[in-house]
């Protein structure tokens, strides 16, 4: 399992979360790292759909061995995260009000806001709406109400998928432990221990990209890093990833906009 503090202890030194930022032109963009416990290989950096940095390195890792990883990619990083800003850019946040768009397993739906008595309330799917029945209309209750509904939704449809997607790999005897996570910086990862976790937000996606996510988190089960092998297992198990992968990245800063 990742771990995440003020501090990492990389090389018998403790490197403070302040030094961890990659000087690139004028740029300057801060990065995280996450030391793993049981993890071998490379050190791995990701970029976030929101721009984010993560570097996950294997416990012990000498902090220059880091710092030497990421300088090397510098490039890369630069513009996989200068696109994600310029995607957000040009997102306009969320007002929770009728007449905007809201997403549910690739499809649009409009929302509506219904006011009811509280013994009334509801969120549910209705001829093209997505209607929220409540007796609280205040923006941020109704962003509350459909995260909920998303949550829950998400708990039952990508704990299916899990389990449906695990029973094609030969590499997985049974379904792995499974649990949501509240962020918005990533779709999934895989702990070391073998537990898949995925953001509700997942559900907004269209189902083969959701499908594409869930065979990538399990994969790191047959190989942990994002080696060769990783991507020829990818290959043989989903053809079309990459076109999946590149449509979802394409919708994320709108499925992630909350």
């Amino acid at each position: 399992m990742s771990s995440k503090s003020s501090g990492a202890a990389l090389g018998g030194k403790t490197a403070d979360v302040s030094d961890w930022v990659l000087a690139y032109g004028e740029e300057r963009i801060p990065y995280e790292v996450r030391s793993k416990a049981g993890r071998t290989g490379k050190v791995a950096i990701h970029v976030e759909q929101d721009g984010s940095v993560i570097v996950d390195a294997p416990e012990g890792t000498d902090a220059q061995r880091i710092r030497e990883a990421v300088g090397k990619r510098a490039g890369w990083i630069y513009r996989n995260v200068r696109e994600a800003r310029e995607r957000f850019t040009h997102v306009l946040p969320r007002s929770y009000v009728s007449g905007e768009q809201v997403h549910y397993l690739g499809r649009r739906h409009v929302l509506k806001v219904i006011p009811v008595a509280k013994p009334e309330r509801s969120v549910r799917l209705y001829r093209g709406t997505m209607e929220v029945r409540t007796e609280n209309t205040d923006p941020q209750a109704i962003r509350g109400r459909l995260r909920g509904w998303y949550k829950v939704r998400a708990q039952t449809y990508l704990k299916t998928r899990l389990s449906a997607v695990s029973e094609a790999l030969p590499w997985i005897e049974t379904s792995p432990p499974f649990h949501l996570i509240e962020t918005d910086k990533r779709w999934g990862s895989c702990s070391t221990d073998g537990t898949v976790r995925l953001t509700p937000f997942l559900i907004k996606a269209p189902r083969e990209c959701i499908d594409y996510v869930v065979l990538h988190e399990l994969v790191h089960h047959a190989e942990h890093n994002h080696s060769p092998r990783f991507y020829t297992l990818l290959d043989r198990h989903m053809p079309r990833w990459q076109e999946y992968k590149r449509r979802l990245d394409g919708m994320a800063e709108v499925l992630l906009n909350e």
